[in-house]
């Protein structure tokens, strides 16, 4: 178990790649039946691989990439492994001419055995031992990865960049001079083996395999997802040995508002763990001397209930009231505890004196404070933003906290993510997959779908307009669900720079700015949701054309360019997609706009009423005078987090009805017509 914002809980061998079998003896081209061509080697892979004008956008080509693992049966896994690259373009010499290679030194060695920059036919060796081995960048979690870089000399468009490796482990490894023992590098579950294969990179690849060699009888489960792959079994006395290729795969596609790759490139997902319910085993059984309850955690929970005035209450309510304790008084910063880090969690002893921790710390937190208040409750895995396929290998990046009920089934709180959040569990993690950690033994679950009324918010905006173009306002806003959390956030800044921060927010309906003042429910009081006043004066606000006055909806305009508030309406949608839009949560915003215009003025043909119902999404909206007061309403669905590539046109047909109605003129006249 990988806890981490970038890494999975136990993700082995997939970087690190190998050649296997692909030598470059130049074959004796006389000894050939007619009709027949020699073995590939790395110089004819990179005469054939082509020139930039074959591929759009593409400053080098992954010619030919290849894995090898070989398992032993205590799991410890060796990977050779190999990358030959084409360089296109004078971009692509500056993207290649520094390898790295990022590695975890608890789990894993590596070697970088080999390489070569290949020109006019004739290898150049490159000298490895200036390979570099630095500390890794970090921040919020501090596990002494490391990253070893090493400078290719100057490099020329048509070479070709060969590297070879050597991996012992189960994750990603550190440079050393000799090969630790096996004993080491033990996988956490022992004689087992799990991997998530991506056949996708950066850069197009023409040809990557992946060969994994398990212990004869040693089965395995493996499946294929997003789209087709070659594969092939064969079986020796020794050895039960797996492969799948891809060919001529295409560059990873970027596009705005995606789900995480694993969830639309084609990839192999495998696992010789027996089910699901062995793995849930697993879990409770290797942390489940973690939760002591000390006095000291003791006399805090019983201080939290007391103070609360739930001594005496039901369950629901005293795991609510310790969920937020542990939110808003465990820091997410993780440290390094050794051996096991990453899947086992720190005791909690340990997070109570630091006030510390990444998920599965904090999660572990308020496992052993629910466990001091007399309820039972186990920690579970899950995976953030992106699904769970039905191979049980470790497709897990986080760690939450399961309160089980009376009737065996369990509640789902998540403190790392509910920091300034009414919710018990995040929104954001609607329809997430996840195993809890059970000594019966817990299948694959999933998080119940959450519709966009879980997660409204209201906006109210009255405001009056001067015959100079002044306008005077206020917006009242009210948010539940994913848009509580949100704006609490967006409110938990110091005192000093909230006005600032509000001016800011604002500006899309004018730079001007007087008079800001907000006014706020307590960001860390959960006895309701959230809410924010905001008043302001803005002079110059409607442009004086002849002898009118022109503008737009000000509720609108600030909805549509706030991510936070309005996350699929202030995005810039492409008129096609290949990928799914991944939004994290639904979501209703419901505006309601009175805007009173100086005595005698009117809007002139005010906008007919505006509908879209598609299966995602839906925005409706109308306007209309009432005496001098032009009412402005709109109401906007986005009724999943995830919206695949054949329901896009309808939700792009929605947010792009919302921008042209956010962004239509009013006109107002004196005296002008009805």
């Amino acid at each position: 178990m990988r806890c981490s914002r970038h890494t999975t809980f136990i993700l082995p061998a997939v970087v690190m790649l190998v050649l296997f079998g692909c030598c470059d003896t130049r074959a004796n081209q006389a000894s050939l039946p007619p009709g027949d061509t020699p073995p590939p080697t790395a110089f004819s892979r990179l005469d054939n691989a082509g020139q930039a004008a074959d591929y759009e956008d593409a400053g080098y080509v992954i010619v030919y990439e290849e894995a090898v693992n070989n398992m032993a049966p205590s799991g410890v896994t060796v990977v050779d492994g190999y990358v030959l690259t084409k360089i296109l373009t004078p971009a692509g010499c500056r993207d290649r001419a520094v390898l790295r290679w990022h590695y975890d030194p608890q789990s894993s060695f590596v070697q970088v055995r080999e390489v070569n920059v290949i020109r006019d036919g004739a290898r150049i060796p490159v000298d490895v031992s200036a390979v570099m081995d630095l500390p890794a960048p970090q921040s919020a979690i501090y596990w002494n990865d490391r990253i070893m870089l090493l400078q290719l000399p100057r490099l020329q468009v048509g070479d070709g960049v060969e590297v070879r490796t050597f991996r012992k482990g189960f994750t990603y490894a550190l440079l050393d001079d000799a090969i630790p023992d096996d004993d080491r590098y033990i996988p956490p579950m022992p004689g087992e083996y799990f991997d998530i294969v991506l056949f996708a990179n950066e850069a197009p690849t023409l040809e990557k395999r992946y060969i994994l060699k398990l212990p004869a009888g040693k089965k395995l489960h493996a499946e294929v997802y997003n789209d087709a792959l070659y594969s092939s079994v064969t079986y020796d006395e020794a050895n039960d040995t797996y492969a799948w290729w891809g060919l001529d795969l295409p560059a990873r596609i970027h596009e705005t508002r995606q789900p995480s790759a694993s969830d639309f490139v084609p990839k192999v997902v495998m696992s010789t763990a027996a089910s699901w319910e062995a793995k849930s085993r697993w879990f409770f059984d290797i942390n489940s001397d973690q939760f002591e309850v000390t006095p000291a955690i003791q006399e805090k929970v019983d201080d939290i209930l007391a103070d609360t005035g739930l001594s005496n209450a039901d369950a629901d309510r005293k795991a609510e009231a310790l969920l937020h304790w542990v939110a808003q008084n465990i820091r997410y910063s993780g440290q390094t505890m050794g051996e096991g880090e990453g899947f086992i969690l720190h005791p909690s002893t340990m997070i109570f004196e630091q006030r510390s921790g990444v998920c599965k710390d904090i999660a572990a937190m308020l496992v052993t404070m629910l466990r001091a208040a007399g309820l039972e409750s186990n920690p579970a895995m899950t995976m953030a933003g992106s699904r769970i396929d039905a191979v049980p290998a470790d497709q897990f990046n986080h760690c939450v906290t399961a309160l089980k009920l009376p009737d065996g089934s369990y509640r789902m709180y998540d403190p790392t993510w509910v920091p300034y959040n009414n919710s018990i569990w995040s929104l954001l993690e609607a329809e997430q997959h996840y195993v809890v950690g059970d000594p019966e033994g817990a299948k694959l679950s999933r998080i119940a779908y959450s519709p966009p009324e879980d997660s409204p918010l209201t906006v109210t905006h009255k405001a009056k307009l001067s015959a100079d173009g002044a306008l005077v306002g206020k917006f009242q806003m009210e948010g539940s669900g994913a848009l509580d959390g949100r704006m609490r956030r967006f409110c938990n800044v110091r005192q000093d720079d909230l006005v600032r921060r509000f001016a800011h927010w604002l500006a899309p309906i004018g730079r001007r700015l007087e008079d800001v003042r907000v006014k706020h429910h307590r960001t860390d009081d959960f006895s309701s949701d959230m809410w924010i006043t905001l008043e302001y004066r803005l002079p110059g606000f409607a442009l004086p054309v002849d002898d009118a006055l022109e503008f737009v909806s000000p509720l609108m305009q600030v909805m549509l360019n706030d991510g936070n508030l309005f996350r699929a309406g202030a995005a810039h949608w492409d008129d096609e997609r290949e990928t799914d839009v991944f939004l994290y949560f639904t979501q209703l915003l419901e505006g309601t706009e009175t805007i009173k215009l100086p005595k005698g003025w009117l809007v002139s043909d005010p906008p007919e009423i505006e509908s879209v119902d598609e299966t995602y999404a839906a925005f409706t909206a109308g306007a209309e005078m009432d005496g001098r007061d032009l009412r402005i309403t709109q109401k906007c669905e986005v009724r999943r987090r995830q919206i695949p590539p054949d329901g896009y046109a309808g939700f792009k047909t929605a947010m792009d009805a919302a921008r042209d109605w956010g962004e239509r003129t009013y006109h107002a006249e004196k005296g002008g017509r009805r």
